[in-house]
């Protein structure tokens, strides 16, 4: 996973915005950002290495099986059957927020220990959050530290 992390961090803001139309490389972005700054905590805590890995892995499997369900409800019912879904649907979006908590935590907790500008924890979750804004002021400063 090392690489994959690697590549992401790297990226610039550009590649970033348009990766994240696709939906799981969000994921994935996310996820690369918390494994890279949060290296020495995660080979002590191993709780929290489960949980990263977890909320990352659920929704990207969550996607493809969700879609092949609605799309065999539609052709062979007639309907779209989200009602049954749902339940897996809000546990996706769950662990979405979890991830984006988690990521802006290490994210502000990298940035005061070295020292820098931080909009804060509440301010690194939501430019995570909201995304098509926050990649174009968070992945420069994210190329900055990694190197």
């Amino acid at each position: 996973m090392n690489k994959l992390t690697n590549w992401f961090v790297r990226k610039d803001a550009a590649t970033i915005f348009f990766l994240s139309f696709l939906g799981i490389p969000l994921y994935l972005w996310l996820y690369s950002i918390f494994t890279e700054f949060e290296r020495e905590d995660l080979q002590k805590n191993a709780g929290r290495k489960m949980l990263s890995v977890i909320v990352t892995l659920y929704p990207i499997i969550y996607f493809p099986f969700s879609v092949i369900f609605i799309f065999y409800n539609i052709i062979v019912n007639d309907a779209i059957g989200f009602e049954r879904i749902l339940p897996f649907h809000l546990l996706a979006a769950i662990c979405s927020l979890v991830l984006i908590y988690l990521t802006s935590g290490t994210l502000t907790k990298y940035e005061k220990n070295k020292r820098v500008e931080s909009f804060g924890s509440v301010g690194n979750f939501f430019l995570l959050w909201f995304y098509i804004f926050g990649v174009w002021m968070l992945q420069p400063k994210i190329n900055k530290y990694s190197k």
